[in-house]
């Protein structure tokens, strides 16, 4: 979620993007990430326990890296959509449906696909970084360490037994998200190269493809448990994620735009990757563990809600507003401006696994579109607030 000052000027609709539109490629290409993000909230679905939730933040972690990597890649190199492209996006997708289909038993027997596919990806996405390395003047050693090195650990960790081959796989992540806190060799060319206005389009586009898993979630549940308490928490959930959705596509898309343009101008590649590459990830981990929360919700309607689902919506909730948070201060907003918001957002959630013991599971959904509601209301306020700040201040400096 942007700064409040960018969302105070970014109250009228967005403006054309002066940078290239999103490919229906990378949409093509984004349709296999839904699959996988569906496979991952289901392991979430039910009581799950605190080793499942760190399963589903390392499985989550492999696919967001391998989305991150495609995303970045044909922002820099995809310009032209050439007949290798498509067959590196084909591949690339195959290897991500190899790895979806794999979650479910990804630490048991299907351990060795989720690796290849892992393998593969990277692989996939090295060979236009190999063929530009000249022009862009990116050592050959750089692409061979960020994709080659964890792409052979992730190989190598089939021959190894569990928990050391769970160790090659964060190794082979950590090499990645290690290597690109080391960017000033590269930033002046990143500075120009990279087309923002393509980058805020593809999170904003995953983002819709999460919230739709919340929906999808709903609904399935409701079809298998077709009763008058699970259609009432179904429509109570339908309302939340509609206005959690509110928030972020009525108050964040067209501003983080203007969010990474400032950053771009102000030549930081470091605040580029952070609020492209790192902070997003908690917020689809959230909005993930929201969806699959409130589909036990509607399952278990009539019933308490088991206390791993609780944890799940109120954590869902929570990392939407940290990531919200530290990606308005990331664009270089006042702390002033996500006072009112922010520690609301992440501290009022919690009290949802207190109330899980004491209430139906329907009730807890009321009380979370009531949270939910609650912080759009001091989101919008807030807006208002600082927009009236700005056009006064902007008043000042006509008059002077």
């Amino acid at each position: 979620m942007p700064s409040q000052e960018v969302l105070a000027i970014s109250t009228t609709p967005a403006a054309a993007h002066p940078g290239r539109r999103v490919h229906w490629l990378e949409l093509f290409f984004d349709l296999v990430m839904a699959a996988y993000i569906g496979q991952i909230a289901h392991t979430m679905h039910g009581d799950p326990s605190w080793l499942d939730a760190v399963a589903f933040v390392a499985f989550l972690a492999a696919a967001w890296w391998a989305w991150v990597n495609a995303t970045v890649t044909m922002n820099l190199f995809g310009v032209r959509i050439t007949p290798s492209i498509w067959v590196s996006v084909t591949i690339a997708m195959i290897a991500i449906g190899v790895m979806a289909a794999a979650v479910p038993d990804a630490l048991g027997e299907r351990a060795a696909a989720f690796a290849v596919g892992n393998a593969v990806i990277r692989l996939i996405w090295a060979v236009p970084w190999f063929a530009n390395r000249r022009k862009i003047g990116v050592p050959w050693w750089r692409s061979v360490l960020y994709s080659i090195v964890p792409a052979s650990l992730w190989l190598a960790s089939i021959g190894v037994a569990p928990p050391w081959q769970y160790a090659l796989w964060a190794l082979a992540v950590a090499i990645e998200i290690v290597l690109l806190s080391f960017l000033s060799g590269q930033q002046a060319w990143l500075q120009s190269a990279l087309d923002v206005d393509h980058l805020a389009e593809r999170v904003g586009l995953l983002v819709v493809i999460v919230f739709g898993e919340s929906i999808l979630s709903i609904i399935a549940e409701l079809n298998t448990q077709w009763t008058a308490l699970s259609g009432l928490a179904a429509v109570l959930g339908f309302a939340a994620v509609a206005m959690l959705a509110w928030i972020y596509f009525g108050y964040a898309t067209s501003a983080v735009e203007r969010g990474l343009r400032q950053l771009q101008l102000r030549g930081s590649i470091g605040g580029l990757r952070d609020t492209v590459m790192y902070l997003p990830f908690l917020l689809i981990a959230g909005v993930t563990l929201f969806a699959s929360a409130l589909g036990t919700a509607v399952a278990e309607a009539g019933h308490q809600l088991p206390a791993g689902a609780a944890f799940c919506l109120s954590a869902g909730i929570s990392l939407f507003f940290v990531a919200s948070t530290a990606e308005s201060l990331r664009y270089g907003a006042p702390r002033g401006d996500v006072i009112l918001w922010g520690p609301a957002g992440i501290l009022l959630p919690w009290v949802l696994p207190l109330l899980s013991a004491q209430i139906d599971a329907e009730a807890v959904v009321a009380v979370c579109g009531g949270i939910i509601a609650i912080m759009l209301a001091l989101t919008a306020f807030n807006s208002r607030r600082v927009q009236a700040r700005l056009e006064t201040h902007a008043a000042q400096e006509q008059q002077s």
